[in-house]
């Protein structure tokens, strides 16, 4: 008998079904080819850990800052569209999109579309039927209140998968609409919730967050805070919590992820006198009561926007302020505010391509018709900034950026490291302005690049043209990816500046650099350890220097440096800002909003202070010790557990991809349509020292495999026990020139027949205890379920008891007849309802046994095998 060239007939035949069963692993979503990713093990961890809890509604993903939860949540992405997901929902912030499309298209070669009210409505039936549509595949990015919106807009659409980063946005369940709205309609999706800091302030974001995954788990708020709050009972949360929450931190990952110092640089830096006069100026216009140039709708997110151009530089106040004074010419001229927006669109492009707008009150715009006399002062005003504005020729900062350059390039000359810095600024225009000043200072064109996001300057669409040509024929990504990548390699093998806006840097992963200028500091910290990030990643092999330019005549901005330098931790030590410094906010944008608040009430020093003092004990007190002792609750597993299962995990890899590479070199084998009846001599007793029947195939649910089979049986048909990776070297030794075919007797026939329903029922009870864990979870937590529903029938008897007491003592309180009277009406109506209430104990307490048993054997059913297939493809004699 033969086999193809360099093959062994039995291991064909076998290969066959080990390959299927390789492809099944998750294992092989990590090693696929459209991935442009290495993971690392703890991501592989959760990877798994996060696709085994998807049977019981998902995970949240909580690992550290910086150890790359998008990354697994990718993973977990890839595997659900492998296994039949159409129509994938991510629910972010809404300045996080487009870095989302980005490395969903760079790390996974998946494409996305990023969905809002204006572009839905702008084609709704399309759209609709694109969602609606089962058979193409569509991952749809968008805001946390778009998402409910667009769910509660076409309602018909089924949706598979739900990722929710920065998720901790959504923990307040009773106080946010939005978290509200989407926990309302995403129930039953199977989702994951990415955060690094899922308990902030109080153990009820974790109540807030779990829900998310399924209501049972925790069941009622008032047991949730009873169990967990006042009764303290932290080791039963860490059980609810284990396997619907996964956590690394940095200091488990230590043995295979290096990780380098950020060092801390100031340039301090004075304002000139004409600089002094546009600050005091836009400062006091900004403070002004009623401001026509600005929309009401949008006046506090505005304001803002200017204060940071104020600390960016004098030539994007002034384009700011151009468009402010062409809203003041429009409404003078009797035009309605509402249509008096032209050039706001610009205006948020100074800054970022996307402004998150919570937090920020919005209130109506008062009727302008009457009021051209202040319509006409402001406009003075505005006009006399830009006059100013006007008049600076060069910024004071600027000055202070050159010296932070030389900073930077002395100690990279030191080190022996490649001379480059890349420079953070929150505007277009302040960026193209600090490229001319370079050029002028001596650095040449090439060493100077500029990135936005844009890709609408000469020198950037050249980079890419080189590009292009560079890698014609390599792999291709999306247009805005590989820009991204053309600016990188050109940064990193030519120039020596990257002057970056925070929209355009997102993506960009430049951990060959070590220097990072902030040449102005965002107030919200998040963006500020974004910014860092960029260099300070995963594969940099130097300390990074943080370089901030610090106006030293400013005490607001000395005290919010203060804060974000020594409170959050951003610029020094081995990882950055922590999560726990970071659970100090309840988000990047509300520490904006305060910091703005101080800015816009305070006109001393004095009140400078006392602001900012108070603001320094709001946040010491969420970074107390207790909150450290609750945050230990997220960690289910000890240091050394954790490391030694990611050390098992990378054996695991290794074993897997020997398994991959070994049968991936056997040839594909000849299809029987029946079972084929093989003999050979002498093996058997060299083996395993006697005479029996090897049995090959697999185990398959209709025509799905399940696992493969390779089953040693002796001559009366009993078990002979030999591990597949003993048995495999063992059939390599088989010559196939000395296999024969051979017929059974009736004999051997029957004793088949008895082996094969044998092999069934124990396959499918090997099935059974694979699936036994989930299914005692599932159990356990319907149990706990039923009983937290009795406990909270028994928190009600009380309130309702309680309050039947107060009206009782308040009747007896008082001294007024008729009070009395209605007092004791009530409490007697009351009093009736809570017998009602008693006597319905046993029913509802019934209702809720049958509920869950219900769900229980439901969830059962749903693991079971629709069709128990065994598929025998070879039976070997010897």
């Amino acid at each position: 008998m033969d086999s193809s060239e360099n093959g062994n007939l039995l291991l064909e035949q076998y290969g066959r079904f080990k390959r299927m069963e390789l492809k099944k692993s998750p294992f092989h979503f990590l090693l696929a080819s459209e991935s442009h990713i290495d993971p690392n093990p703890h991501q592989i961890n959760a990877f798994c850990a996060a696709i085994d809890a998807m049977k019981t509604g998902g995970m949240v993903l909580a690992d550290e800052v910086g150890l790359g939860k998008t990354i697994e949540a990718g993973l977990v992405l890839r595997y659900m569209l492998e296994s039949g997901a159409k129509k994938v929902l991510i629910a972010l912030p809404v300045s996080l999109r487009k870095q989302w499309e980005l490395e969903l298209e760079d790390k996974f070669d998946l494409s996305s579309v990023i969905l809002d009210r204006l572009t839905v409505e702008h084609d709704a039936k399309n759209w609709h039927r694109k969602l609606a549509d089962r058979q193409g595949v569509m991952i749809v990015i968008t805001s946390y209140d778009y998402s409910s919106k667009l769910m509660k807009r076409f309602p018909d659409v089924k949706w598979d998968f739900l990722i929710i980063d920065e998720a901790h946005n959504l923990r307040n369940l009773n106080s946010t609409k939005r978290a509200k709205r989407l926990y309302a309609l995403s129930g039953g999706i199977p989702k994951i919730l990415l955060t690094a800091t899922p308990l902030q302030n109080s153990l009820m974001d974790l109540y807030g967050l779990i829900s998310f995954i399924d209501p049972r788990i925790f069941g009622s708020e008032q047991v949730f805070r009873q169990r967990y709050m006042k009764d303290e009972d932290y080791d039963g949360l860490k059980r609810e919590l284990t396997p619907v929450l996964y956590r690394t931190l940095r200091k488990d990952v230590v043995d295979y992820m290096h990780f380098v110092k950020r060092i801390c640089r100031t340039v301090d830096f004075k304002l000139s006198p004409d600089e002094i006069e546009l600050y005091e100026r836009v400062n006091l216009f900004l403070k002004g009561d009623a401001l026509y140039s600005i929309p009401a709708s949008n006046r506090g997110l505005i304001i803002l926007v200017i204060r940071k151009l104020m600390a960016s530089s004098s030539f994007a106040l002034v384009e700011t302020f151009e468009v402010l004074k062409k809203r003041l010419e429009k409404l003078y001229e009797g035009t309605r505010s509402a249509d008096a927006q032209e050039g706001f669109d610009l205006f948020w492009s100074f800054v970022e391509d996307e402004i998150d707008e919570s937090g920020f009150e919005e209130t109506e715009d008062e009727d302008t018709a009457a009021q051209k006399t202040y319509i006409q002062a402001e406009l003075d005003k505005v006009n006399a900034i830009i006059d100013v504005a006007k008049r600076i020729k060069t910024n004071s900062k600027v000055t202070a950026l050159k010296q932070a350059l030389e900073i930077g390039f002395s100690y990279q000359r030191d080190n022996g490291i490649a001379q480059k810095a890349v420079v953070f600024t929150e505007s277009k225009r302040t960026q193209k302005y600090i490229a001319a000043e370079l050029r002028k200072s001596g650095y040449s064109e090439d060493n100077i690049l500029l990135f936005n996001g844009d890709f609408d300057d000469t020198m950037t669409k050249e980079i890419y043209r080189a590009w292009q040509v560079k890698n014609f024929g390599n792999a291709n990504y999306g247009r805005n990816v590989e820009y991204k990548h053309a600016i990188v390699d050109y940064f990193k093998e030519h120039a020596k500046i990257l002057i970056c806006t925070d929209a355009g840097s997102e993506g960009l992963n430049l951990q060959f650099c070590n220097t990072v200028i902030n040449y102005d500091l965002p107030w919200n910290p998040m963006k500020i350890e974004q910014r860092i990030g960029r260099c300070h990643r995963y594969g940099q092999q130097n300390d990074v220097v943080a370089i901030n330019l610090l106006n030293t005549q400013n005490e607001a901005d000395k005290r919010v440096y203060e804060i974000l330098s020594k409170k959050f931790e951003l610029f020094e030590g081995v990882f950055g800002a922590s999560d726990i410094v970071l659970g100090a906010l309840e988000s990047g944008t509300s520490f904006e909003k305060m910091v703005l608040d101080i800015y816009q009430s305070c006109n001393t020093t004095t009140e400078f202070r006392k602001a900012f003092d108070k603001l320094d004990r709001k946040l010491n007190a969420k970074r107390d010790k207790n909150a450290r002792k609750l945050r230990s609750i997220l960690i289910t597993e000890s240091s050394g557990a954790k490391k030694q299962a990611l050390k098992g995990t990378r054996k695991d890899i290794d074993h897997y991809l020997q398994e991959v590479d070994y049968w991936d070199k056997v040839a594909e084998p000849e299809v029987f349509s029946d079972i084929q009846y093989w003999k050979v001599d002498d093996w058997g007793e060299q083996t395993i020292g006697a005479h029996g029947y090897l049995f090959l195939g697999a185990m398959c649910n209709n025509a799905d495999i399940l696992f493969p089979v390779l089953l040693l049986c002796d001559q009366e048909g009993k078990y002979v026990d030999f591990e597949e990776d003993d048995l495999v070297p063992e059939l390599e030794k088989i010559d196939d020139s000395t296999v024969r075919y051979f017929k059974p007797t009736d004999d051997e026939n029957t004793m088949f027949r008895k082996t094969y329903g044998n092999l069934v029922t124990e396959m499918l009870d090997e099935l059974d205890r694979q699936t036994e864990p989930v299914r005692e979870y599932n159990r356990r937590k319907i149990e706990n379920w039923i009983r937290i529903q009795n406990e909270q029938l028994v928190v009600q008897y009380q309130e309702m008891n309680a309050e039947i007491e107060g009206l009782r003592k308040e009747e007896k309180a008082s001294n007024n007849f008729y009070e009395k009277i209605d007092i004791r009406k009530k409490a007697d109506q009351k009093q009736k309802k809570l017998e009602l209430f008693q006597a319905s104990f046993h029913e509802r307490g019934s209702r809720f046994r049958a509920e869950g048993e219900r769900e229980i054997a439901e969830f059962n059913r749903s693991l079971e095998i629709d069709n128990p297939v065994l598929l025998i493809s070879v039976v070997l004699k010897f």
